[in-house]
């Protein structure tokens, strides 16, 4: 009788340690799985500020360290590579990108990489669709660009202007193959107002065959959404108040979206209390004044048209706007400084701004607690 006691004890006691050894298995293979490369799974941000293109971008993403830092990786090469197709005012060693075909493409053909000539492609069909969006008035821009970035900033003559305006747009390009060239000197491109969102939507490409479907890439206001949060809880991001620190109205999405900002405060000078905002209406050579800013917010695959769409709309006063977007099926949330005349009445109205939301956007669109 004790004998079968002490038998039932001993089996249930390699029972229980074998029970427990299992789950010590268990264990270690979901921290290994979780610690590959030796670091755990969380969330992790960086903010690169040597990749080109005047600005900062920042990536976000929930992984391993060793992966992150294989991400970021892929995120600085495409940005850097990307910069230097499409700078226009410097030569990138081994690179025929914006700035070869600026200095050569009026006296012979160019040949470009095919990123260069998908770009242009892009931009010469938005161009179709509408003028407002002329990625041909690079003389225009330099111009501007020389009086912001002087050590004292000043206001281009008005006859350069007149003159660096007189140009044959679309006509005066030709494609043929992978080589560009111009009919004559007048043509200077600018891929300023659709190169960051088109990088965007590339390095995004990118980090989703590498595996990663969590985070996002915002690179000076362009954002894009890589997936869904880890944790399952909505998306909040913040419209960039015009003058002030925080945000005046607030995303809220489950879903995986990319939103573009074009505004006066991103890159401007002032001259005599005036401010000149780097957005250039190629009809008149000045920059625009019809609103603090334009926001479109799209599919996360559409990084590229909602950079184009959103420095389109921004060239149109606030009711014009909004008709354009509406017909061409752009969702865009517009910020203008308070009591502005735009024959529309706003959707919000803060101590300081009205917002206008189209109405797309009207679900997910909230003010903010800075608003």
């Amino acid at each position: 009788m004790s004998n079968t006691k002490h038998k039932t004890k001993t089996g249930m006691k390699w029972w229980l340690l074998l029970s427990a050894a299992f789950l010590v298995l268990i264990a270690a293979v979901v921290f290994f799985v979780q610690n590959r490369g030796g670091s755990a799974v969380q969330e992790r941000q960086v903010t690169l500020t040597d990749v080109g293109f005047d600005t900062p971008v920042t990536l976000q993403a929930t992984c391993s360290e060793e992966d992150f830092d294989r991400y970021t990786k892929i995120v600085s090469d495409t940005f850097l590579q990307y910069d230097a197709y499409f700078d226009q005012y410097t030569q990138h060693d081994g690179v025929n990108g914006v700035y070869t075909l600026n200095q050569q493409a009026a006296t012979n053909p160019v040949k470009v990489d095919d990123a260069v000539l998908q770009l242009l492609q892009d931009s010469m069909n938005y161009m179709e669709k509408n003028p407002k969006f002329d990625i041909t008035e690079g003389k225009v821009l330099s111009l501007w660009h020389d009086a912001r970035e002087a050590e004292t900033p000043y206001v281009p003559d008005d006859k350069d202007i007149q003159a660096a305006k007189v140009h044959t747009g679309l006509e005066g390009i030709e494609i043929s193959g992978n080589e560009v060239s111009f009919k004559d000197d007048t043509v200077q491109l600018d891929l300023g107002a659709i190169a960051k969102g088109f990088t965007a939507g590339v390095a995004a490409e990118k980090l989703h065959e590498e595996g990663l479907d969590n985070g996002y890439i915002n690179a000076g206001g362009n954002v894009v959404l890589l997936g869904e949060k880890p944790d399952g809880k909505d998306w909040v991001i913040g419209i960039q108040s015009p003058d002030e620190s925080g945000s005046v109205v607030q995303l809220v999405t489950k879903d995986p979206v990319t939103m573009v900002t074009s505004g006066d405060y991103q890159r401007y000078f002032e001259v005599d209390g005036k401010r000149y905002s780097h957005i250039v209406d190629p009809d008149t050579g000045y920059p625009v004044t019809w609103m603090r800013s334009v926001t479109v917010i799209g599919p996360a695959d559409q990084s590229e048209a909602a950079d184009a769409n959103s420095t389109t709309l921004f060239l149109m006063p606030v009711k014009e706007s909004m008709e354009y977007a509406e017909k061409n099926g752009i969702e865009a949330v517009w910020i203008t400084d308070k009591g502005e005349d735009t024959g529309v009445k706003p959707t919000y109205t803060t101590d300081l701004y009205d917002v206008y939301v189209s109405d797309g956007l009207k679900d997910v669109i909230r003010l903010s607690s800075q608003g």
